[in-house]
């Protein structure tokens, strides 16, 4: 919080005090949890303070998002037709609020002209350079989440009930910015997720239809929290070669296997709060916490950005045309705030020689070019059938999220 800022502060105070009604009515209906909330409180007074004041926020936020969507009837969004609800519907209305989840993490390095090759296709050339983005390192993130429940925050979804979810997505961190004649000038960080398997229709369903998120169906195996980390694999449907006899097949595209344990070091150890956990993977991954891009003259402070608890996706959102299958009828740039709720913990396997060792495993399928699209190997043959690459880093954490209504940034005109 600023102090210098009166208008800040009072406004902090205000989002500090709807968190505190907010907990306050929480411990009413849970009063087993009020000796853990006293501990909370003698511990870290600045650190509840701000996360009350993030609580009240988001709740704001959420309010001002219902009133929108249910009672407000202006703007440009008045013209859209009413969408029509089914029973058996899956592409459920959002935001959606996603608990317990699981998530592994493991990075490893790509290529820098790869991944800007994918922000290329599927994001600067689609809006004629409107909007840029930019890879903002070399290193992407490959995650296996199991999710406990989720559900839409807001009727008639909400009373349908809660999905269970189990995926695994490819991440990479991109610099959103416009260029201003030669200078490349940033405005914000959004990730984007190339490769993206989820366990059911619903989630499927629910990621492309409403927020553009380019889903395939997979099969998982993700240890629980009490087990050991010894492997993690995805099955999905795939073409081995395309031509017109081939058969597509259910087979193992990718699997994580921990492969050794190195010496042990000072920073192998739990988190207790996420920026522990962030401060922990930017120091690993980045001198000074900073994304320097070629061209950028400001570097971006990584630390103060992750531990800000939003984490912005960006995606093109598409529909093919019914008459004319090589165009699109709809097509948008869509960016939505993935909000952290509550941290409950986490673990940094291993990294470099330090801990657990782990290797990623990628078999090669005309249909899956994963290892080619993000440059995961420089040697690696395309007549190759799979590829082992080194996992620089391993975590897993543990929290609550939510993911909001999103916004398109970029719209192709409707002709």
């Amino acid at each position: 919080m600023n102090t210098h800022n009166p208008l800040q502060t009072i406004e902090t105070s205000y989002h500090a005090a709807l968190g505190a009604i907010s907990e306050l009515t929480t411990l009413i209906q849970s009063p087993h949890k009020f000796t853990n909330y006293l501990t909370q409180v003698q511990q870290t007074p600045i650190q509840l303070f701000q996360d009350l004041a993030t609580k009240g926020k988001n709740m704001e936020q959420d309010m001002n998002s219902f009133w929108k969507n249910y009672f407000c009837d202006s703007g440009n969004k008045s013209s859209f037709p009413k969408y029509i609800e089914r029973a058996d519907g899956q592409a459920f209305n959002q935001p959606y609020e996603i608990k317990g989840t699981k998530m592994y993490g493991f990075v490893v390095e790509g290529s820098m002209a790869k991944l800007q090759e994918i922000c290329d296709k599927y994001l600067n050339d689609p809006n004629n350079g409107e909007i840029e983005y930019r890879p903002a390192m070399n290193y992407l993130i490959l995650t296996f989440n199991k999710i406990d429940s989720l559900s839409s925050i807001y009727p008639p979804d909400y009373e349908k009930g809660t999905v269970h979810e189990e995926e695994a997505i490819f991440w990479m961190l991109t610099v959103v910015g416009k260029k201003v004649g030669p200078l490349f000038i940033a405005e914000r960080l959004a990730w984007f997720m190339p490769y993206l398997y989820v366990n059911n229709s619903p989630i499927l369903v629910s990621g492309r239809e409403v927020y553009g998120f380019f889903k395939q169906l997979g099969v998982f195996q993700i240890p629980d929290l009490n087990q050991q980390p010894d492997l993690f694999t995805v099955d999905t449907l795939v073409f081995k070669e395309f031509s017109p006899n081939s058969q597509s097949i259910d087979a193992r595209l990718l699997e994580v296997r921990r492969i050794g344990t190195g010496e042990q070091h000072q920073n192998l150890k739990t988190w207790d709060n996420f920026t522990d956990a962030a401060k922990a993977i930017a120091n690993i991954l980045f001198e000074n916490n900073e994304i320097v891009l070629p061209g950028l003259q400001l570097p971006f402070n990584l630390l103060e950005y992750l531990i800000e608890k939003i984490v912005p996706l960006v995606t093109l959102k598409q529909i093919r045309d019914v008459e004319n299958s090589k165009k699109a009828c709809y097509q948008a740039l869509i960016e939505s705030p993935m909000q952290l709720q509550t941290f409950y913990g986490g673990k940094l396997f291993g990294f470099n020689n330090f801990g657990d060792q782990f290797q990623l495993k990628i078999n090669n399928f005309a249909s899956q070019p994963v290892v080619q699209d993000l440059g995961l190997h420089k040697g690696y043959s395309p007549g190759s059938e799979s590829i082992n690459i080194p996992v620089k880093l391993g975590f897993v954490l543990h929290f609550d999220f939510t993911l909001k209504d999103g916004k398109a940034v970029w719209q192709a005109q409707q002709k």
